[in-house]
């Protein structure tokens, strides 16, 4: 039977057994779980069951849901996950303690023949910072500068040949 072991706040240590089909967390008297704190909202979360674990959903609650720190709206929970609703921490046991093992290779998306080579970014990434991509900078003012007076350097050398070559025909 799964199980919710309570981490930390006043009821740190109590255990509720997962037996209903939707177990609602929160501060209000109606909920099944209630946890009084101050940081978990009235309505925080509720558990669904989805085979034989649970999914975690957030109701739109006020300090947030995290499940092994990471943010979630719903997500599914396994032996052993970390949750968090404001900041009351617990522990998600599952009947089953499931063993990790890898997807077979044809379902990882991953082909291995590219393992270990230089990743690129796909085409729809973009950057998320609000200053945007930096521009590359173009050549700098003394540059041209230097490419204007050698232009200018290179016509008078000209007029200056045109002219001592018309002065010598004429």
């Amino acid at each position: 039977m799964p199980k919710l072991h309570i981490l930390s706040g006043v009821l740190e240590g109590k255990v509720y057994d997962l037996v209903e089909e939707r177990v609602t967390v929160g501060r209000a008297m109606d909920n099944m779980i209630r946890l009084e704190d101050g940081t978990v909202s009235h309505h925080h979360a509720m558990l669904v069951l989805d085979g034989a674990d649970y999914k975690l959903r957030d109701l739109n609650s006020t300090n947030g849901t995290r499940v092994n720190g990471m943010r979630i709206v719903e997500t599914r929970v396994s032996h052993g996950d970390q949750i968090r609703l404001g900041s009351v921490e617990m522990r998600y046991e599952g009947d089953a303690k499931k063993a990790s093992q890898p997807l077979p290779p044809s379902q990882t998306g991953v082909d291995l023949g590219e393992a270990g080579q230089r990743p690129t970014a796909s085409p729809a990434f973009s950057s998320v910072s609000p200053f945007g991509r930096k521009k590359k900078k173009g050549p700098g003012l003394w540059v041209w500068i230097a490419i204007g007076l050698a232009i200018a350097a290179i016509a008078a050398v000209v007029f200056v040949v045109h002219m001592l070559t018309k002065l010598q025909s004429g």
